[in-house]
Parts: C-alpha cells; sequence; structure tokens
C-alpha cells in the first residue's frame, strides 16, 4: 500500500515540483487549498478545498483524516504553526515545515553556511517569522505522536520564474524577456557583486521526497539550496546571453532602488544585497540520489522556451516604476510596446512612471 502524503498548498513554484516528484515516486496525493489555480492538478491527486486560516473549516475537513507526511508550504508566522501542526500533530507520521534559509545570519565569517550556522536574521521580517515559526514547531511537537522535519530553501525557481530576485510577479516574467529583446536595460545593485544561490524546483523536489519517512529527518533540520553560486551580475549577463542581447546593464545603488521599489526594501537590505553561500552536506548525506542537476545555463533554456509558447501577460505598472528609477542613470529610457501587449498598456506605463504610486493607484481602478 502507498503512502499517503498531504501537501498544504499544492500549486506553488515549490509545491508543485514536490507533487509531482512524489507522485513519480508512487506517493498518494493529497492537497488542500483555495481552489483559485487547480486547473492543472493531476486527476489522480485528492483536492481538499479550504482556508488556511480558519480552524473550525480545517478540523471539519480533516476529521478522522491521516497521513503518513503532511508537507506546510503556508505557515509564515507562529500562529499559523501552532493553528495547524495543533491540528495535524495527531494526523500524520511526520510534519515537514518549509522554512527559509533567509533564517540564516550570513556573516562572511560563517560561510559556506551550515545548518547550525547563527540565526536569525534580523534584517527582514520575514527572516525572523520564519525561525519564530521553527522555534515553536520544535516546542509544539514534545510529547506528540509525530516527528516535525524543517527544510529551508533558498532561492527557487521554475520555467515560469526568472531568478532575478526583484522582478514583477511570477506569471508576468515574460515582461522582462521582452524588455531586454527590445533592447530596454536591467538593473544590478551594487554594481551586482553579491553571491547568491539558485535551486532548480525539481532539485529541490528531489531532496523533499527523499526526507519523507527518512528516519535522518526526524525531529532534524536541512536546507536545500544547490551548488549553483553566481553574482547577480552573472545571472542578468546570462539571460543576455541566452537572449542574443548586447549588455545592457545599470548599476544602481540600493539607496535608490530602496526608494523607488520600497516595497522591496527589507528583502533587499534582509536578504538580496547580502552574500549567500551554503553547504549541502547534510540533505546529500540524507538523500544520497540527489544530485544538484540543472545549472542556470540549463534553466534559462527551459524558462525561455517556456515563455516563447505562453500567451503574453505584462506587468505594465512595474515597467512603469521601474523606468521612472532607471532613467536617472539614463534619460533615453522609453514606453515600447511589447508582442500583443493590451491597450491600456501605454496609458497603465504612464500613470506608474510619472505619478506617485497611491494616485497611480487609485486611477487604475477606472482604466
Amino acid at each position: 500500500m502507498s503512502k499517503s502524503v498531504l501537501l498544504i498548498g499544492g500549486t506553488g513554484t515549490l509545491s508543485s515540483a514536490v507533487l509531482q516528484c512524489a507522485l513519480d515516486e508512487g506517493y498518494d496525493l493529497t492537497i488542500m487549498n483555495r481552489g483559485t489555480n487547480n486547473s492543472k492538478i493531476p486527476r489522480n491527486v485528492k483536492i481538499v478545498i479550504g482556508n488556511f486560516y480558519n480552524l473550525n473549516e480545517l478540523n471539519e475537513k480533516f476529521e478522522n483524516k491521516k497521513y503518513d507526511v503532511i508537507v506546510d508550504f503556508l505557515s509564515r508566522i507562529p500562529s499559523d504553526i501552532e493553528r495547524t501542526y495543533g491540528l495535524f500533530k495527531d494526523k500524520c507520521k511526520q510534519y515537514i515545515f518549509i522554512s527559509s534559509a533567509c533564517v540564516y545570519k550570513r556573516d562572511k565569517n560563517d560561510f559556506p553556511i551550515k545548518e547550525n550556522s547563527p540565526k536569525p536574521n534580523e534584517l527582514w521580517s520575514y527572516n525572523k517569522e520564519k525561525y519564530q515559526c521553527e522555534k515553536r514547531l520544535m516546542e509544539l511537537s514534545v510529547g506528540t505522536k509525530s516527528y516535525y522535519t524543517i527544510v529551508r530553501p533558498y532561492i527557487t525557481y521554475n520555467d515560469e520564474r526568472i531568478p532575478l530576485g526583484i522582478s514583477p510577479s511570477y506569471k508576468y516574467h515574460k515582461t522582462i524577456i521582452e524588455r531586454v529583446k527590445s533592447g530596454k536595460p536591467w538593473f544590478v545593485w551594487d554594481d551586482g557583486k553579491a553571491i547568491t544561490t539558485l535551486t532548480y524546483a525539481e532539485d529541490f523536489a528531489v531532496g523533499i521526497v527523499g526526507l519523507f519517512l527518512n528516519d535522518k529527518a526526524k525531529n532534524n533540520d536541512f536546507h536545500i539550496t544547490s551548488d549553483f553560486r553566481y553574482t547577480q551580475r552573472e545571472v542578468v549577463e546570462l539571460l543576455f546571453k541566452k537572449l542574443g542581447m548586447p549588455l545592457k546593464i545599470i548599476s544602481v545603488s540600493c539607496h535608490d532602488l530602496c526608494k523607488g521599489l520600497p516595497e522591496f526594501k527589507q528583502m533587499l537590505i534582509g536578504d538580496r544585497a547580502l552574500d549567500a553561500v551554503f553547504d549541502n552536506s547534510k540533505i546529500k548525506n540524507a538523500v544520497p540520489q540527489l544530485n544538484f542537476s540543472v545549472s542556470l545555463d540549463k534553466g534559462l533554456d527551459k524558462i525561455i522556451d517556456f515563455w516563447t509558447k505562453s500567451s503574453a501577460l505584462y506587468d505594465y505598472q512595474f515597467e512603469g516604476r521601474l523606468d521612472a528609477l532607471l532613467s536617472k542613470y539614463d534619460n533615453q529610457i522609453k514606453y515600447i510596446k511589447y508582442p500583443n501587449a493590451l491597450n491600456n498598456s501605454y496609458l497603465l506605463y504612464l500613470m506608474y512612471r510619472y505619478l506617485p504610486i497611491k494616485v497611480a493607484n487609485k486611477l487604475r481602478k477606472w482604466i
């Protein structure tokens, strides 16, 4: 009889890759989510539609249900762990919490980072919240029938996501490709010297599925972050090369970037502007079959192929705001209509390039 697995989530960058890998390994899969993005879920996967934040609803949906493994992709703050683990602690053998490798402090003298390296990185609220979740999970697990496993991914990507750190939301990444192909510049911060580690989602999935019911995973923690490291500039340079375009890269100071795109400030200062170099020996020891096989060179080929075949979705809100920022370095940047862009793209672009964002957001309702 196959082992049963519940994925809390199931359609994100990581969870969809884990779902497919687990199916390939013969697990009996169930996912629980809001049901808004399940059209591509394989028919042999059971789906439970539920509100992650409503404990009464979850209790009703999962009454008398038990699983061998539960993987929690959604918990962000300690109260999430208290709610979900409180419900599922006696309904599974293993509870896997997807935390983040952003929790490590990332001091230079700690590189390469190991699982016992200092935590947390207090420069970003996300880092602190994920670490608080880890600690709360360990406290709650004492005396329960299940055991926990903490997994920390770093920057991950798949065929739809270009791993640039600061970019439009994932479903709009064709914007980046057409921008580069049209001859417009992209950017790096502080000369692009920060070292990043990038993990293709399917490689990550092999690692985490290999931890299912693995004795080495009992009440243990692992990061799964790949062996592929690049400077931020190298990532952008390779994208231009893959698209056959001459380099057109603007180096923006962190100060200007935070001022122009303030919603990215904490993420930039608390993560993307810091080096990220990890030691993956612990996960490789626990999961010997794990082989990080997809380099950025291969990954970008997959991404470009995907978006070449996909319908256009462009984020002209981000385009306008980015060009407003980069125009301080290059005053020749202007609007370009990308293939099959909507008719309102020019108006959106003008609003977000030249108006305060609060004003642009109000006006957008009328377009």
